[in-house]
């Protein structure tokens, strides 16, 4: 039952992550090809989060470890990947101007970035192989 929870959870962590990196791509698409800022598509900043949970839940479930080691994992890597994300994001947006072209490039990197994450988090909990089967000791 555990695994059917777990999985559902990083389902929908994992569909929230693809859409809000989505609007946060989408958004960079159009600042800079239509010169316009949407500011209605920075709500996708919380699908990114979702998709850090999702992490977290994913890292938990591959591990074969004791209950509270396999949530402090999931917690600690799931800070790590987005920091990870964070500095990556920061880096790529250096290419813009100051102000509005570099924040939106680099709410876009991380939108970017947390799409794949999203998508592969999907896929794990679409396909068979997640969680990790535990075994009886």
């Amino acid at each position: 039952m555990a695994a059917v929870v777990s999985r559902v959870v990083l389902a929908i962590c994992a569909a929230l992550a693809v859409v809000g990196g989505a609007a946060l791509v989408v958004m960079v698409i159009v600042y800079f090809g239509a010169d316009q800022y949407v500011s209605e598509l920075q709500i996708g900043g919380w699908g990114t989060l979702a998709g850090v949970c999702g992490f977290g839940v994913y890292v938990g479930g591959a591990f074969r470890a004791h209950l509270l080691a396999r949530i402090g994992l999931g917690f600690g890597l799931a800070g790590a990947g987005y920091l990870a994300s964070t500095i990556v994001a920061s880096l790529v947006s250096l290419m813009a101007d100051r102000g509005g072209p570099r924040g939106t490039l680099e709410d876009g990197t991380i939108g970017f970035i947390w799409v794949l994450a999203g998508a592969f988090c999907a896929w794990r909990a679409a396909t068979g192989r997640w969680p990790v089967e535990q075994i009886a000791v």
